[in-house]
């Protein structure tokens, strides 16, 4: 898998990852949730991505391998956990595929009503619906199959354009319709609330809107030069990108007066409220941007999740189907894995909202790697340096704190799924170690079961981790534990937590090997 990509089409495809269909509803949903706190919401949302992206950074600095961003585990810790980390990686990249193409349909359906439908006061794509965003995922995958070169010159432009009409919306908008007495009115209409700042930043979408950071990040493996790339690839979109949304949520905040807010429509929150101003030639190109925007993001992560799932294959399966390459590079059996996973997820999760929170939870303890690593790498002072210790153990445990959080603000029921989903991917595991096992014709089916439970143990924390976040939650719902109080032992148990995962790795011999064995990899790529 040749190195291609130059600093600037990494830092586009970050920036293309970042701003894809969360513009679209975020500033929105985010309004209506914290009203004119959704500032605020992103500016945290933004400081908590950099923390834990910087985890991220100096880890794949060292190790640009491919899918590096959910391999690093599997140089610090055992190979259950680490594959739980690896598996969940990919889980949670499959999912934005069928999300990006669902927003595209939703889109559409503003003016082809046949393709969504209205289920229990939520929009839901319809069967048509369904069937034209399984087209738009085909297509891309193919799309994909050829050189990983034109896939990113693809997106250069693409990504250029998205940053351009979203501030071209904002600032026309703002300009022509905004009013300072309307932002008073909010902030006497609905007060500025701590805790609803805090539950809009995953249940709104705005943590998700962010997480195309770790595109750049996955690809280090095929960039021209990755100390430099890398840096600039999680800091410029991220703060690009801040100042696009947030832009965007000046809209609604400084546009819309009383009655406006209930006049928006929701199917397509931004072509409602150009609809409402009857700005016609903005109208036209707001359209095609939400077309051209998603599918854009499609684009990237479809190429990216690929990787992951490639990534899987060599830790887990090496000489399996997953690590087949075409003749372009390109992992074409991971790439058509995803397709048809993909669209599964179009069918119990039709609407966006429910799609994004299910994603988000999922997504985020899977951020917990980086943190780790960092932290049990500092710990066994193996190549970080010794003047920058403390810095990196204060890197480390905030950004073990910050992904509980985001966690625990997904709600109840996603911790339920979260917790669902680790099962899932241990029964994964399971079988991947099965059908690479060279005596598989005896007990299969007593070895997966053995593979499952040992697992379970072995990794206890894993699952204590998530039961106690699952446990606060509980709580808080039925009043007994009262915010901020639920959020500070939130914060206590990544402390806590943090420690103990990192004192579970493997000893410093072993993580020496296989810190040489990546070192192998990186060489030969």
């Amino acid at each position: 898998m040749n190195k291609k990509l130059s600093t600037l089409q990494l830092v586009l495809m970050t920036l293309g990852g970042i701003i894809g269909c969360g513009w679209l509803f975020s500033p929105f949903y985010g309004f209506q949730l914290a009203g004119v706190g959704v500032i605020y919401s992103w500016c945290i949302a933004a400081c908590i991505i950099i923390v834990i992206g910087t985890s991220f950074a100096l880890m794949c600095n060292k190790f640009p391998i491919v899918g590096g961003i959910y391999r690093l585990t599997t140089i610090t810790h055992n190979k259950r956990l680490s594959s739980v980390f690896l598996l969940l990686g990919w889980l949670s990249y499959l999912v934005y595929a069928p999300l990006e193409a669902q927003s595209v349909v939703q889109y559409l359906g503003y003016w082809i009503p046949h393709l969504t439908k209205y289920n229990n006061a939520q929009i839901t794509l319809s069967w048509n619906g369904i069937g034209v965003a399984i087209l738009i995922i085909m297509l891309i995958t193919w799309f994909n199959t050829l050189i990983i070169t034109k896939v990113a010159k693809a997106n250069n432009w693409v990504s250029i354009w998205k940053i351009i009409i979203p501030l071209l919306v904002a600032i026309v908008l703002i300009i022509k319709f905004g009013k300072i007495q309307n932002f008073a009115y909010h902030m006497n209409a609905q007060p500025i609330n701590l805790e609803h700042i805090f539950l809009a930043i995953t249940s709104t979408g705005i943590a998700f809107a962010f997480s195309g950071f770790q595109n750049g990040l996955s690809l280090a493996h095929q960039v021209q030069s990755p100390k430099k790339a890398l840096s600039y690839s999680l800091f410029i979109p991220v703060i690009v990108c801040v100042i696009i949304y947030i832009c965007l949520s000046l809209i609604y905040i400084l546009c819309l007066d009383g009655n406006g807010k209930s006049l928006v429509n929701a199917t397509a929150p931004l072509l409602g409220i150009v609809s409402l101003f009857s700005v016609n030639w903005l109208f036209a190109i707001l359209f095609v941007d939400a077309v051209v925007a998603p599918l854009g993001t499609t684009n990237v992560f479809i190429a990216v999740t690929s990787r992951v799932l490639y990534s899987v294959g060599r830790e887990l399966h090496p000489n399996g189907p997953l690590t087949k390459l075409n003749n372009h590079n390109s992992p074409v059996v991971a790439l058509w894995i995803n397709a048809i996973l993909g669209i599964v997820f179009l069918l119990p999760f039709p609407t966006w909202t429910e799609l994004v929170s299910f994603l988000s939870s999922i997504t985020v303890f899977a951020y917990l790697s980086g943190p780790i690593t960092l932290m049990t790498l500092n710990h066994n002072k193996l190549f970080l340096k010794d003047n920058f210790n403390f810095l990196y153990e204060i890197i480390g445990i905030l950004g073990f704190i910050f992904c509980g959080l985001l966690i625990y603000w997904s709600g109840l029921n996603n911790l339920l799924y979260l917790f669902i989903a680790l099962i899932f991917v241990n029964g994964i595991y399971a079988f991947f170690v099965k059908t690479s096992a060279k005596d598989e014709q005896h007990h299969n089916t007593e070895i997966s079961f053995y593979l499952i439970i040992s697992t379970f143990i072995e990794n206890w924390y894993l699952f204590g981790y998530v039961g106690g976040l699952w446990g606060v939650s509980y709580f808080n719902k039925h009043h007994l534990i009262l915010f901020p109080y639920d959020n500070i032992i939130v914060a206590c148990l990544g402390i806590l937590f943090g420690y103990i995962f990192t004192k579970n790795c493997v000893n410093k011999n072993a993580i020496q090997q296989n810190i040489n064995r990546l070192s192998i990899e990186i060489k030969t790529q």
